[in-house]
């Protein structure tokens, strides 16, 4: 299923946006987490291509919830977020280095938290 742009519509020819695929729910649970520590839409957060940088910073923090916070293999976080392994890296050591900035150590150690618990509450394993 594809969405349609405005333009699209009108029938200037513009590229169509695809719908988010299904995470895992293990990913979704860092990426709910992060759409809204962030107040990205999750769709938004989900959307391919790189967006605008909140949403990647956003997505960037979904994506360490889920490798650091979660214990996921890189591998399998991106492929749960449809990046390539490299861009998940990437994305981990961004907000690894923002952890040095007082506050936000404590906030991302808190959201890990928050993650955790909601997957042992969910019963699952990440995946």
């Amino acid at each position: 299923m594809v969405q349609l742009s405005s333009q699209a519509e009108a029938g200037r020819g513009a590229r169509c946006r695809p719908v988010a695929r299904p995470l895992p729910p293990g990913l979704l649970i860092c990426a709910e987490a992060a759409s809204a520590a962030s107040g990205i839409a999750l769709d938004d957060l989900l959307a391919p291509g790189p967006g605008v940088r909140p949403v990647s910073t956003a997505r960037a923090l979904a994506i360490y919830l889920a490798h650091v916070g979660l214990g996921l293999p890189l591998a399998r976080v991106a492929e749960g977020f449809h990046r390539h392994r490299t861009s998940v890296d990437h994305a981990c050591r961004r907000i690894e280095e923002r952890r040095e900035i007082a506050g936000w150590d404590h906030w991302v150690g808190l959201l890990e938290e928050q993650v955790r618990a909601r997957l042992a509450g969910e019963g699952g394993d990440g995946a």
